[in-house]
């Protein structure tokens, strides 16, 4: 009897799971298939740590092509202003480890700050400057003539690994922001027009109040997917500002 109660007990909580989908399974083989080719490029590169070149991947993986392409990219910018942080901070106060460690905890908070005011993606490489920083900084100390080969060898990986998660991205089954766009464009401006018609006809209050909150919610995802598709595709600039309004 107690076999049985398992038997239902796991069969129910089987049923429950969410079943992956075809655009799960093609998400999960791009990914898997773009970090095994950055390992064995870092591999037969001979990198210092080919591991970051496969975990670059996994980091900046995204369902769309344009999101890998900017997360990817804001990786790349925070990854070298990080590295020339590092650079900086350790050839001036590299022999003093309090004062090293103090430099590049300003450094960070600087970077953390910076990060709060803006919006991802843009905030996710202010963010990685600062640990980047403190990534390469530390293993120097004491070694500032090391500091320069531990940059050039991050920021050699973690290009590696976004160049691959970018033609991957595209290559294997792309999913474009700018398809994605335009469907749910559709979608909202249908559902502009049902709380329209629900707003001058006295309708339900409470549906009213779920669909406001799910346009703005929407309209907040729309403008991401803009930048998105802006980075993924430049002929979809011009359409930039009819999408905005």
């Amino acid at each position: 009897m107690s076999w049985q109660r398992l038997k239902d007990y796991f069969e129910a909580a089987l049923a429950g799971l969410t079943q992956p989908t075809r655009s799960d399974w093609i998400f999960a083989l791009r990914t898997v298939s773009a970090g095994l080719i950055a390992l064995m490029a870092a591999y037969a590169l001979k990198l210092d740590h080919p591991q970051w070149a496969m975990m670059t991947v996994f980091i900046v993986a995204q369902p769309v092509a344009g999101m890998v392409l900017a997360k990817g990219f804001y990786r790349l910018l925070g990854t070298l202003a990080g590295g020339a942080a590092a650079i900086a901070i350790t050839t001036v106060f590299g022999t003093n480890p309090w004062v090293l460690v103090t430099v590049l905890a300003l450094w960070i908070g600087i970077c953390t700050f910076v990060s709060s005011l803006l919006r991802n993606p843009e905030a996710y490489g202010a963010a990685l400057a600062g640990y980047t920083a403190m990534i390469i900084g530390l293993p120097a100390f004491g070694q500032p003539h090391l500091v320069v080969d531990l940059a050039v060898a991050r920021c050699a990986e973690i290009v590696l690994g976004i160049v691959c998660a970018g033609l991957t991205s595209r290559l294997i089954l792309p999913k474009l922001a700018s398809e994605a766009i335009i469907s749910r464009l559709k979608r909202s401006i249908l559902d502009l027009a049902t709380y329209a018609g629900g707003a001058f006809s006295g309708g339900d209050t409470a549906m009213l109040s779920g669909l406001h909150r799910k346009l703005v919610a929407d309209t907040q995802t729309l403008a991401e997917m803009r930048a998105y598709a802006r980075l993924e595709a430049p002929s979809f600039a011009p359409r930039a500002h009819p999408v905005r309004r």
